[in-house]
């Protein structure tokens, strides 16, 4: 199919310079790229898997992430902005934002303290709130797709995977997702590929928040087999009955979107501790990092 670098680098250029590539995500392989005018500016360039960008209409697809960028306007989420063909290859673009993601913390450090993941919590379903207020869903929520920077922790690539499904040729239903999408993160209504596309819901997103929250508290995704989150962290009762919930097998069982969930989170400034006030702040029962 040819350098992908080069092949990227013709389809930018020449407003932006392709500048090396950084760790994949998933089959998605992703590149940094370098505005020349103004300089300084930068773009993540993420390009999908081979067999589906054989079957994505690239002007289809970047029609339908304008109209989802359109719909959450004004909104802090980091929004895909392009697509374009580079070769064989379909890809689409963002902004870089300076910073790590949830991904290279856990990787790195493993479970988070208490009180960072519950802030990371909030914001992911500040973002979602929004996402599902605007009758839209991510569809593809990861701890990849969760940027920590100084200030407020950020939501990217919202609705791409509805984008990608909207604009798929002759590809079974469904190929988005088993092509983009980690299946821990997967509710398991969305495991079935021919399971109707509504099941691509709002719940869904919470079942993959559940994931999330799991994965910051103890370092790794929750198994058939693992103990009940509350027995190996020490949590207050509300944050243990928000990862229960957004884990149901059930849809029905779990939020129905995340401003429900968002609504039942304490002030920034409390919560955190277990009923009897130990002033421990919900702290692990193993050392934090």
């Amino acid at each position: 199919m040819g350098d992908l670098h080069a092949l990227l680098e013709t389809s930018l250029g020449p407003l932006y310079r392709v500048e090396r590539e950084v760790r994949p995500v998933g089959e998605c392989r992703l590149f940094i790229a370098e505005e020349l005018a103004p300089p300084g500016a930068e773009l993540v360039v993420k390009v999908l898997p081979a067999t589906l960008s054989l079957a994505v209409d690239p002007v289809v697809f970047e029609r339908e992430l304008v109209l989802t960028a359109d719909r959450l306007s004004g909104m802090k989420l980091v929004m895909p902005r392009t697509a374009g063909r580079a070769g064989s290859w379909v890809y689409h673009t963002r902004r870089f934002v300076e910073g790590t993601t949830l991904r290279a913390w856990i990787n790195r450090n493993g479970e988070l303290p208490l009180r960072q993941a519950v802030e990371i919590l909030r914001d992911i379903l500040t973002d979602l709130a929004a996402v599902h207020a605007a009758k839209l869903v991510h569809g593809d929520l990861k701890p990849e797709q969760v940027l920590i920077g100084n200030g407020r922790n950020l939501t990217a690539d919202p609705g791409v995977v509805d984008a990608v499904e909207r604009s798929l040729q002759g590809a079974a239903r469904g190929a988005a997702t088993a092509a983009i999408c980690a299946p821990p993160y997967l509710a398991p209504e969305r495991r079935d590929r021919d399971a109707p596309s509504g099941h691509n819901g709002p719940p869904a997103d919470m079942f993959a928040v559940g994931v999330i929250l799991h994965e910051m508290l103890t370092g790794r995704t929750p198994a058939p087999e693992s103990e009940p989150l509350e027995e190996v962290r020490s949590l207050p009762p509300w944050l243990a009955t928000l990862v229960r919930r957004c884990l149901a097998a059930e849809p029905e069982d779990r939020w129905e979107d995340a401003g429900a969930a968002l609504a039942t989170m304490p002030h920034r400034s409390g919560g955190l501790q277990r009923d009897g006030g130990d002033g421990t702040g919900g702290a692990s029962s193993r050392p934090s990092h």
